[in-house]
């Protein structure tokens, strides 16, 4: 018989699981404990479940944890790339833990690969493999607290779904890993420490929005026009700007959090005054915030960076004309882990080096 990885389990079918093995509800929160808290691989270490009860989970489920192919170490000391192995496939997923000051932010993977071709993102260039299953998110997180638990570091502190693919499209599963992440069993993370983005898939926000999460949302603008976020952005044809400035004054509407607009520095594309003025247009009047991110080259040549004093050019633009505008500080990008630079193949991978 094939046993079910019980980290594929939602918490509440797995409690339901629990209890149909005639065990009282509680086993089911010290089965959770033991998975996702302590992280271990093994049932026979649940010791506070009895041997029988260990040897009966054993024979239905596994519980043993991804593999770390390789754990890249920026010289910076601020970003620690992940390439975690995957279930039946060469591939892997990879997933950056980010540190600045006392916080400790994993930024998560929801797909292997991409569907929707934004020309800056290497991601992209993979092409949309499939969906990650939940024990393959969650993974990521154990794979980064085992890293941080074994130099005594601070276990992670925020969540950000804004690794590889489009976490709102592979929506159920994302959300069950919201269940997991959330519970105060498990890594007892709340909604204000989690941000997904999206590149603006309109139907799957709003079904975020029926949820009551509380968890922040991050809209991939990237462009001031359509006609230049059509051509970076595909999916701009299906939803575009407008459609993305209101749900996110629905969504601020609704939860009351403040939607945050990501916007990639393109040279002489997206960081002209015409740019200024169209986004002070769009977004003057509501509440929301514009997070720009110097764009990280993975190889394009049609492409260029935006350079420094345009860029604080940019945002001081933005800040006199009363928009809250921040500038995302590009970590990672010598381990290739910065925004626009997750590329999971596994024939790509180096050698395990976990070395500072």
């Amino acid at each position: 018989m094939t046993r079910q990885c019980i980290k594929n389990i939602p918490l509440k079918q797995l409690t339901e699981q629990v209890k149909a093995m005639e065990e009282p509800e509680f086993r089911a929160r010290q089965i959770i404990k033991w998975v996702y808290q302590k992280r271990v691989d093994s049932f026979n270490a649940m010791t506070t479940l009895s041997k029988s009860l260990r040897e009966k989970l054993g024979e239905v489920y596994s519980c043993e944890k991804l593999p770390v192919r390789s754990v890249l170490v920026s010289k910076y000391g601020d970003a620690v790339k992940f390439a975690v192995g995957l279930r039946n496939t060469r591939h892997v997923a990879e997933c950056v833990l980010l540190v600045d000051g006392k916080r400790r932010t994993a930024c998560l993977s929801s797909q292997l690969g991409c569907g929707l071709g934004c020309v800056f993102c290497a991601t992209g260039t993979m092409g949309f493999l499939r969906n990650l299953t939940l024990d393959e998110i969650i993974g990521q997180l154990i794979a980064i607290n085992d890293y941080l638990g074994a130099r005594d570091d601070k276990l992670v502190t925020n969540i950000v779904f804004m690794g590889m693919g489009e976490a709102l499209s592979n929506f159920d599963t994302f959300r069950d890993a919201l269940d997991i992440i959330m519970h105060e069993d498990t890594f007892n993370i709340g909604g204000r420490r989690i941000t997904v983005s999206t590149a603006g898939v309109i139907p799957s926000v709003e079904r975020l929005m029926t949820l009551d999460l509380n968890i922040g949302l991050a809209i991939s603008l990237n462009a001031w026009s359509d006609e230049e976020r059509s051509r970076i952005m595909p999916v701009n044809r299906t939803y575009p700007i407008a459609s993305l400035v209101d749900i996110a004054k629905r969504y601020y509407e609704k939860t009351g959090r403040r939607v945050t607009f990501e916007y990639v520095l393109i040279a002489g594309k997206t960081d002209t005054a015409d740019g200024v003025n169209a986004l002070v247009d769009m977004l003057g009047g509501f509440p929301c915030k514009i997070n720009l991110i110097p764009l990280n080259v993975y190889g394009q040549a049609e492409l260029r960076r935006t350079p420094e004093k345009t860029l604080l050019w940019f945002a001081d633009e933005l800040h006199r004309r009363g928009i809250a505008a921040t500038v995302r500080k590009s970590r990672g990008q010598d381990i290739s882990g910065a925004c626009g630079q997750l590329a999971g193949r596994d024939d790509v991978c180096p050698s395990l080096s976990a070395s500072s």
